[in-house]
């Protein structure tokens, strides 16, 4: 009888992980575009923050909706087709990888983005390792 119960009570405990894990596995993504902005900055400032205190920074800005300011250094296609936009410095500047789903809905504005020129790039900070990294981001009109 002891036997029954425990094993009732693993098989509802694993029902439910199981449940859980599935929700969250396919919970829709969050649309960047409509989410409200913690902070706007711009991206030279963004990255004197990091360079002089990083664990400030980080603590700051790290899974916060951003809006930067900044002049676009790359544009980069990858592979897998995923769009990233590079703003300040090629080498440690700030790194936006593009929504893919917006990206896909948005070809022309990526295409007509050229470099040199200021751009307004809306996304989440996911931190600071060699250069700033934003994503999922976009494109801000």
């Amino acid at each position: 009888m002891k036997a029954r119960y425990i094993i009732g009570i693993i098989v509802i405990a694993i029902l439910a992980g199981a449940g859980i894990g599935l929700k969250m596995f396919f919970k829709p993504h969050a649309e960047i575009s409509k989410l409200n902005i913690d902070f706007q900055v711009n991206a030279p400032d963004l990255m004197n923050e990091f360079q002089q205190n990083e664990t400030a920074a980080t603590t700051k800005y790290s899974e916060k909706v951003l809006e930067i300011s900044g002049k676009l250094v790359a544009k980069n296609k990858l592979e897998n087709g995923t769009n990233i936009l590079v703003l300040e410095d090629e080498m440690q500047g700030i790194s936006c990888q593009l929504d893919s789903t917006w990206a896909k809905s948005n070809q022309t504005v990526i295409q007509e983005l050229q470099l040199g020129q200021p751009v307004k790039v809306k996304g989440i900070c996911k931190g600071y390792l060699m250069e700033i990294k934003v994503s999922p981001a976009v494109v801000v009109k």
